[in-house]
């Protein structure tokens, strides 16, 4: 499986757009810091859906705790209630959902950046998953990469930013049902709002569903189609910042 993986996540990594600045914009510092979490900020975003340009509900991320051991964030969405997600000090996941799954405790933290930030960075981790609701524990691989500098527009303004992507294998698995997650994570991190103002994410995971035949996909009639396994396409989600309150 090692040769696949690290194969496809070049390719995506590499992108097939012209690549972007690697200078820092004047007045910005090259390196981006480890930024300064403070209880009480927060950050709001519209969301909708990539494949259709459909809204979905916002959110609105509230900072209710941030130490030098953690951040603790409250997630809001209009219609669907709260959660809590907690962050180490540098924003890697220590309790969060993963891309269209469910609520993952991982260990060591999930690495989804990296400080200081610099244009052309580039690592590769690994965690373990853990699904508090069943103590199931599944690993992780992380292939990351600084894109560059980019301005992007988005209803809260425009902002200089350092374009991050993030290539992940998530094996998450259920019997008979769907086997491991590929997931692509891009965000357009601004210094100067300690927190991305755009954001896509998107997977597709390896489905077994199937009638007679255990591992196929059901075709008409109820029957397997005879092809093995297939990927099935997830949620493209977009996420952009309409407002923010920092200091």
């Amino acid at each position: 499986m090692k040769r696949p993986i690290l194969a496809l996540a070049a390719v995506i990594l590499a992108g097939c757009t012209t690549p972007l600045p690697q200078d820092s914009p004047p007045g910005t510092a090259a390196a981006v810091p480890v930024p300064q979490i403070r209880e009480g900020e927060a950050w709001s975003y519209s969301v909708h859906d990539g494949f259709t340009g459909l809204p979905r509900p916002a959110e609105r991320h509230r900072v209710v705790e941030a130490t030098a051991e953690r951040i603790v964030v409250t997630v809001s969405r209009e219609r669907r209630g709260e959660e809590t997600q907690v962050f180490d000090p540098r924003w890697n996941w220590v309790r969060r959902p993963g891309t269209n799954l469910q609520m993952f405790e991982y260990s060591p933290a999930y690495q989804a950046l990296v400080f200081p930030m610099t244009a052309g960075a580039t690592w590769d981790a690994r965690t373990t998953a853990t699904d508090p609701a069943t103590g199931r524990r599944f690993p992780v691989v992380i292939q990351g990469k600084v894109m560059g500098w980019e301005r992007v527009k988005v209803p809260a303004g425009e902002f200089d930013t350092l374009k991050v992507r993030r290539v992940v294998f998530l094996h998450y698995y259920e019997p008979s049902v769907r086997d491991h997650s590929e997931i692509i994570e891009t965000e357009w991190y601004a210094p100067a709002v300690k927190q991305a103002v755009r954001r896509e994410t998107t997977s597709r995971y390896l489905s077994h569903f199937g009638a007679n035949e255990p591992g196929f996909l059901r075709v008409r009639g109820g029957r397997g189609d005879g092809g093995g396994p297939r990927f099935v396409q997830d949620d493209w989600l977009i996420y952009e910042l309409v407002g923010h309150t920092t200091r």
